[in-house]
């Protein structure tokens, strides 16, 4: 089946039957909840419309942080806000420049059309979009350090309208404290955190409240919610299911996507059996190199085999591998198919976006010739 007929078929199923717009809420939905229309998917954030300002709220954004919640008022200057809401942050909006911690953020605001106002940003050196490598070239974009290395002055010298903070662990309070002191303001974001590729990707939706840029974001987030949709039905009745392994080792532990994580999402939409889907961790769980290679010795394919860029890299590592069914048959596949000599990798940042291309690329995997018509995008076969 063609690429053209799933859009097709993915509009009529996702709207053509129940008439509802992107920007409406189906209450069986993972992010649906009562009152709240903004999100199809994503649950780490929702937003209150108030008129004049929106209240923003984003859920527990770093890794096993529990009932925690940051707000934000978000309005154009001058706007009349409750005494009731004096003590929450208060982001004016647009903003004009803005520092971002992560490679996604930098891939939501260039989907935006906004990349000219990101002044500066946490690991320049990862970077693919090659709009921004010319402008942090050019000495336009500042690399600001990252994590506990940040470099203040820095960034108190590029004169932010906003930072957009991103954290694995709760210390990422420190560098909200820190920038509080020097009077910049700074939002959360946890979209790494979504259990749902499509959770993931509807985060240019929060990105777009700060440049005002809502119906942009979207008419954008629609198209890709059908075209998700339609390749996961395409998969959803097939018998056959090849079993998969995900992942390489770092330092002697493997930390394997959990069964609910949106890896896990991906592979099973794919049409793929995953090894570890039956763990119910929405995160990366460490496991020891011998219990992976009791299951891994079952698997038809393997994908994301970390910094490998070849079969040979992957017995270098371990000489075990090489006798993986796996590993001997060649079905290794890698994520680093547009990846350039500075090390950034487009994964990381355009795939956030457009997680029905990954889609697409994992079916071709899985079920060579299921799509007539697809290319891979981001996958490679590794030789």
């Amino acid at each position: 089946m063609s690429i053209r007929q799933l859009l097709i078929i993915g509009a009529v199923l996702l709207y053509g039957c129940t008439g509802q717009s992107a920007s409406s809420e189906r209450k069986d939905s993972p992010g649906a909840t009562a009152g709240d229309s903004y999100t199809r998917y994503a649950l780490g954030f929702r937003v209150q419309e108030h008129g004049s300002y929106r209240l923003l709220e984003v859920i527990d954004p770093w890794q096993q942080s529990q009932h925690v919640i940051f707000s934000y008022v978000l309005a154009h200057e001058g706007t009349p806000i409750p005494d009731s809401l004096a003590t929450i942050p208060f982001i004016k909006t647009p903003v004009q420049r803005v520092i971002v911690l992560s490679t996604t953020h930098v891939a939501m605001i260039d989907q935006l059309g906004s990349a000219e106002s990101i002044v500066g940003l946490s690991g320049s050196k990862f970077i693919y979009t090659r709009a921004i490598r010319e402008r942090i070239e050019a000495g336009e974009v500042q690399d600001i350090g990252y994590g506990q290395g940040l470099d203040y002055e820095t960034m108190v010298g590029l004169s932010p309208d906003l930072v957009f903070l991103y954290g694995v662990e709760g210390n990422v309070m420190t560098i909200l404290e820190k920038l509080t002191e020097l009077g910049i303001s700074a939002v959360f974001c946890g979209e790494y955190l979504e259990p749902h590729p499509l959770g993931k990707a509807e985060w240019i939706r929060f990105f777009s409240l700060f440049y005002e840029k809502e119906k942009q974001a979207a008419s954008f987030f629609k198209e890709i919610d059908s075209a998700y949709n339609a390749l996961a039905h395409l998969t959803s009745e097939l018998s056959f299911r090849p079993r998969v392994l995900s992942g390489l080792p770092w330092k002697d532990t493997w930390y394997m996507a959990g069964g609910e994580s949106f890896a896990a999402k991906l592979m099973e939409d794919a049409g793929g059996d995953y090894l570890w889907k039956d763990n119910p961790s929405t995160q990366a769980v460490p496991l020891d190199l011998e219990s992976v290679y009791l299951r891994a010795v079952k698997a038809d394919i393997w994908i994301n085999p970390g910094a490998a860029s070849s079969l040979e890299d992957i017995i270098e590592l371990d000489e075990r591998f090489g006798d993986l069914k796996v590993q001997k048959s060649g079905q290794v596949y890698n994520n680093d198919a547009r990846s350039n000599d500075a090390g950034g990798n487009d994964y990381w940042e355009s795939a956030t976006v457009r997680p029905d291309l990954v889609l697409a690329d994992l079916i071709g995997v899985f079920h060579p010739g299921l799509l007539t018509d697809h290319r891979y995008v981001y996958y490679r076969q590794l030789k």
